[in-house]
C-alpha cells in the first residue's frame, strides 16, 4: 500500500464546473441554431399561409411542450423543452383528410413551393448576416506571425516571429474573413509587412495542392489576427460581398459532403458534428471572435442548412420534394405507400444519424479532445 501522502489523486468534476460548462453551449444553442431553424420553419408557415394552408402549430424547440406562447385562429406557437430545432404541424396531413385548407388537399405545386420556401427562407437569412459582417461590422484585419517554418515560402521571404502582414497586394484583408492567404493558394503574392514601426513590401511564392494541405500556404503559425479598422464600404459593395460568400458557403458545404462520403474509403474521418458540437464550438469561439464573428459564423451555418435541406433524403426538404414528385408518377394509393415508406425510412435513418453523431460529440467533449 503506498503512503497517504504519495496517493494517486483522483479528480472528480465539480457539479458547478460541469453546470458552468455546459452553460456556454447551451447558451450557443438556444440563441444561435435554435433560431437558424425556426426562421426556417418560419419559410415554411409564409408560404404555406400564402398558398392557403392551415397551420396548427409552429414550435420552437422540440417536444415535450413547455408553453404555448400565442394563439391567433387556429395558430398555437409554443415553446417546446428540446431546444435542437423546431418545426410547422400543417392541418390536414393525414391520410384521405378532406379539410379544405389541408396539406393533403393542396397543389403538387403549392406543396412544393412550401418545401422550398425554408431553404429560401435560410439563404436570405445568411445573405442578410454576411451583408452586415461584410458592411458595418467589417474590420481589417493584421496578421501577427507567431512560428516560422523553416525552408518555407515565409522563412524565404524574410518573415520573422512577431512580424505584422498589414496587406496581400496591395489590398487590406478583413479579420474574420477566413485565412487571408486561402485565395491566392500557389499564387506569387507580394506582402505587406510591418517591423519595430517600419513597413516593407516582400515576394512570397504561396505554397499550392498536397504541400500546402500538410504543411500550410505560407509557412508560418498565426499568433492572432488583430483589429486594423473598420473598412468604409458601400451598402451596395457589402451586399455583393454577402451575396458571393452566401454562395461560397453553399459550395463549400457540397465540398463536404463529398468528403463525408469517400471518407470510409479513403480511411479518414468524416469529421461530422451535430448540434451539440456545434453549439461547443461557438461557445469555445465566442469571446475571441466578437459579435462579428459569431454573425458570420450564423451566416455560413443558415447557407449550409440551406444546401442540406436540398438533398433528397426525406425527411429533409429536397426528400420531400422527391416524395411528392414520385408520389405523382407512380400515382394512387402506390404513389402515397411508397411516400409514407420513404419518409418513415428517412426519418429512421436520421434519428439513426444524430444519434451517433451527438454520441460522438459527447465522447469529445467528455474526454477533452472537443
Amino acid at each position: 500500500m503506498l503512503p497517504q501522502s504519495q496517493s494517486p489523486s483522483c479528480s472528480v468534476p465539480d457539479l458547478g464546473s460541469l453546470l458552468a460548462g455546459l452553460l456556454g453551449p447551451l447558451l450557443a444553442m438556444i440563441f444561435i441554431v435554435v433560431p437558424l431553424v425556426a426562421i426556417h420553419e418560419l419559410g415554411h408557415l409564409i408560404a404555406a399561409r400564402w398558398r392557403g394552408i392551415a397551420i396548427d402549430e409552429f414550435g420552437i424547440g422540440f417536444p415535450p411542450r413547455i408553453a404555448t406562447i400565442a394563439r391567433r385562429g387556429r395558430l398555437a406557437i409554443t415553446l417546446n423543452a428540446l431546444p435542437v430545432g423546431g418545426f410547422v404541424r400543417m392541418a390536414g396531413t393525414e391520410e384521405g383528410s378532406d379539410e379544405p385548407e389541408g396539406w393533403e388537399r393542396a397543389s403538387l405545386r403549392s406543396k412544393v413551393l412550401v418545401m422550398l420556401a425554408g431553404i429560401l427562407a435560410n439563404l436570405f437569412l445568411a445573405f442578410v448576416l454576411l451583408s452586415i459582417v461584410a458592411g458595418p461590422l467589417a474590420e481589417r484585419g493584421v496578421v501577427v506571425v507567431g512560428n516560422v517554418q523553416v525552408g518555407s515560402p515565409a522563412s524565404a521571404a524574410g518573415i520573422q516571429t512577431g512580424d505584422r502582414i498589414i496587406a496581400i497586394n496591395g489590398l487590406p484583408f478583413e479579420r474574420m474573413g477566413g485565412s487571408p492567404f486561402a485565395a491566392h493558394v500557389g499564387e506569387k503574392v507580394l506582402l505587406s509587412v510591418e517591423r519595430d514601426g517600419a513597413t516593407s513590401v516582400v515576394s512570397a511564392n504561396l505554397r499550392g495542392g498536397e504541400s500546402a494541405l500538410r504543411n500550410g500556404i505560407l509557412g508560418i503559425s498565426i499568433r492572432e489576427v488583430a483589429a486594423a479598422g473598420r473598412f468604409d464600404r458601400s451598402l451596395v459593395e457589402a451586399m455583393s460581398i454577402g451575396a458571393s460568400d452566401t454562395v461560397a458557403s453553399s459550395v463549400s458545404v457540397l465540398s463536404g459532403l463529398g468528403a463525408i462520403v469517400t471518407a470510409p474509403f479513403s480511411g479518414g474521418g468524416t469529421g461530422l458534428t451535430g448540434p451539440i458540437g456545434i453549439a461547443v464550438s461557438v461557445s469555445e469561439a465566442a469571446g475571441s471572435i466578437g459579435v462579428a464573428g459569431l454573425l458570420r459564423f450564423a451566416g455560413i451555418l443558415s447557407a449550409n442548412l440551406a444546401v442540406l435541406n436540398l438533398l433528397p433524403i426525406p425527411p429533409l426538404d429536397g426528400g420531400r420534394i422527391a416524395g411528392l414528385l414520385l408520389r405523382r408518377a407512380l400515382g394512387g394509393r402506390r404513389g402515397k405507400s411508397v411516400e409514407r415508406r420513404l419518409i418513415l425510412i428517412g426519418a429512421v435513418a436520421m434519428l439513426a444519424l444524430f444519434a451517433v453523431v451527438t454520441f460522438g460529440d459527447l465522447v469529445r467533449i467528455f474526454s477533452g479532445q472537443g
